[in-house]
């Protein structure tokens, strides 16, 4: 399939190279222009524009950062839909807010072009080995034409009955599960260092106690205490995706007490200076809190 893709991150380019290596035609285009070299060595056309990139293609996909830069690249009379031909389909995998999908679906519908919600799980490294989990909803008919596209880069790509927005909210309803064991994790070394038991005891139960191997790979990191974001999810984007949960739990009345929990260390943590380390580096504002170095 002739693809159009938006956003060359962590997340992005791992999913953009495995479509290159299942033979679809790639048109790329990154913020930072540097970042499109390695594809376009690899086969990929790079351009200047974003409008660039979807033009003449079958499918355009964005894997930009959140709600704003979404809006900026596609609405609006110079935005991306109103440059999109009829029919033609456009599949956001960003974690994106459901009233940001509504908003999306809503406009490629009037315009005459169809759109395609489909969050992924998992961390970049799963990006690049080809092995995320997506969820999909929207318009059926494209669904169904980029089912094989997906299975580039997830294997598992479920199906959504409902508006586009479900899919947003089942991706959510995942990150939420990841931050409260992040949250228990970070409370859990931290009391056995405080009290005098043992860290590597408990990352030993955890890694036991969990079949997937990147919960496994959290729990290790914590009881190392490795912090470092590359080619992981950083704090600063697990704190967008945990007030996206809030701010639709709110819309729907479901308080999420935990959730509320994490905002507020997450927010801490992007005031210590830890924006662009691993999300599980929530366990250093715990840890900071115990008193401990």
């Amino acid at each position: 399939m002739k693809i159009g893709f938006l956003g060359l991150g962590n997340m992005g380019s791992g999913m953009a190279h495995c479509l290159l290596r299942a033979g679809h035609s790639l048109r790329v285009w990154n913020r930072s222009a540097e970042k499109m070299a390695a594809f376009e060595a690899a086969g990929a056309v790079g351009c200047v524009t974003p409008a660039e990139a979807i033009e003449g293609t079958e499918l355009a996909m964005s894997c930009l950062m959140d709600d704003a830069s979404i809006r900026a690249v596609f609405g609006g009379p110079e935005g991306l839909i109103a440059a999109m031909g009829p029919k033609q389909i456009h599949l956001c995998v960003t974690t994106i807010s459901p009233v940001c999908a509504e908003w999306l679906a809503g406009e490629h519908a009037a315009h005459g072009s169809r759109y395609v919600s489909g969050p992924v799980l998992g961390r970049p490294d799963a990006a690049a080995e080809g092995n995320l989990l997506q969820f999909l909803a929207g318009d059926a008919s494209a669904i169904e034409e980029i089912g094989p596209v997906c299975k580039a880069f997830a294997p598992m790509a479920v199906p959504m009955t409902g508006p586009a927005s479900v899919a947003n909210s089942q991706k959510l309803c995942a990150n939420l599960f990841i931050a409260g064991l992040l949250e228990i994790m970070a409370e859990c070394y931290t009391f056995a260092e405080k009290s005098g038991a043992s860290r590597e005891i408990a990352a030993q139960i955890f890694e036991r106690s969990f079949a997937h191997p990147g919960l496994k790979g959290y729990a290790r990191r914590m009881a190392e205490r490795q912090i470092d974001g590359a080619g992981g999810f950083s704090l600063r984007g697990g704190l967008k995706d945990v007030r996206l949960m809030l701010d639709a739990a709110t819309a729907v009345g479901c308080p999420l007490d935990v959730a509320a929990v994490v905002e507020g260390k997450l927010a801490e943590g992007l005031d210590r200076g830890l924006a662009d380390a691993d999300w599980s580096a929530v366990q250093e504002v715990t840890r900071a809190r115990a008193g401990l170095a």
